[in-house]
């Protein structure tokens, strides 16, 4: 027994070879994550930009009836906010939403330097199938929901999956500011 427990050469590798492979394992379901919070982050963005500009698609009509004329500060039950013509805010939106997808897309791999353009981009290109998977406006608000595939930068066999499917929502509406505007001159 004693011959046994003496002769302990190469123990110590093992313990050594099974650390690494956590540490190695460790780093991989890191480097995941982070990718997938950061895509995340991407896809809010995104759909705060694309909410913002839907926000932005006036209803004329309704804004020009008077309840939400020029002198409606005048009176005291004026509405703050601005009129959204709906169909107008779903069309902007998703087209906001698909030029910035597209944006991403197109400069992926794009490593030029141009002296004065940014080559920054609001999508992550880990981010596909972008889209607008509901839409909701009242006229005052809009209320836009998102969803798009995070593809992992390291996919192993012993995970069964390659992407994760994100959603991010964001509202908005349009205020008018109440400032008394006399020969372009603001109160």
């Amino acid at each position: 027994m004693r011959t046994r427990l003496q002769n302990e050469d190469g123990s110590i590798s093992v313990l050594v070879f099974g650390l690494f492979a956590v540490v190695l394992l460790s780093g991989v379901v890191l480097t995941d994550i982070s990718a997938v919070i950061v895509a995340q982050r991407s896809l809010v963005q995104a759909t705060e930009s694309a909410a913002q500009s839907a926000a932005h698609a006036l209803d004329l009509d309704t804004y020009y009836q008077g309840k939400h004329s020029a002198l409606s500060f005048l009176v005291s039950d004026a509405s703050p906010v601005i009129p959204i013509d709906c169909k107008a805010a779903s069309s902007r939106a998703s087209e906001t939403l698909a030029e910035i997808a597209n944006t991403a897309n197109r400069n992926y791999g794009d490593t030029s330097f141009q002296f004065g353009r940014s080559n920054r981009q609001l999508v992550r290109r880990e981010l596909s199938d972008v889209r607008i998977s509901e839409f909701q406006c009242n006229g005052t608000e809009v209320l836009i929901t998102a969803s798009a595939k995070a593809w992992l930068p390291i996919s192993l066999s012993l995970f069964s999956f390659e992407s994760v499917d994100l959603s991010a929502s964001a509202g908005t509406t349009s205020v008018k500011k109440r400032v008394l505007s006399l020969f372009g001159l603001n109160f």
